[in-house]
């Protein structure tokens, strides 16, 4: 793995080691990690800063094979960038047409985990609901936006637990 920061490869390992001891099939399953400049591109394309965190993520594990349906936590799928890219383009679409409400889905949120019907679990980069960073989930047939963790960091954190 590619290091990023003391803190994010901290919480990274700890992420690494809790799969590996509570779950490791699942933890052997996982996609090597993407590279700095496919990180960049997906940056580059949406008009994104990407925190360190989120990018040591990433950089170590490119989610699960799609044709599985194995979870990371709860019932949600960790999604490769690949798949996060498509999830993002699809819905920034919506805006304005299927999405009339504004508030419905913001070009900041970043879906990096599904349960295959239409929920994500997304990094909220904008500023239009509140501080940039924290980490919530969205409904694809519900207002509600529940705040999940108020960083990456802790997100990654409480996954570790």
């Amino acid at each position: 793995m590619q290091k990023v920061s003391a803190v994010a490869d901290a919480l990274i390992a700890k992420v690494a080691e809790r799969l590996t001891r509570a779950r490791p099939a699942y933890a052997a399953s996982l996609r090597p990690g993407v590279s700095e400049a496919e990180l960049d591109a997906f940056a580059r394309q949406f008009g994104l800063v990407l925190p360190v965190a989120f990018r040591a993520l990433y950089l170590w594990r490119d989610g699960s094979d799609p044709e599985e349906a194995d979870t990371l936590t709860g019932n949600l799928i960790f999604s490769p960038l690949a798949e996060v890219t498509e999830f993002k383009e699809l819905l920034d679409g919506m805006i304005g047409s299927d999405f009339e409400d504004p508030a419905w889905w913001r070009r900041g949120w970043v879906p990096y985990l599904h349960n295959g019907a239409g929920d994500h679990l997304c990094l909220d980069l904008g500023t239009e609901d509140g501080a940039p960073g924290r980490v919530l989930m969205f409904y694809h047939d519900e207002a509600r936006r529940p705040v999940r963790a108020a960083s990456f960091e802790a997100w990654l954190e409480g996954l570790a637990m």
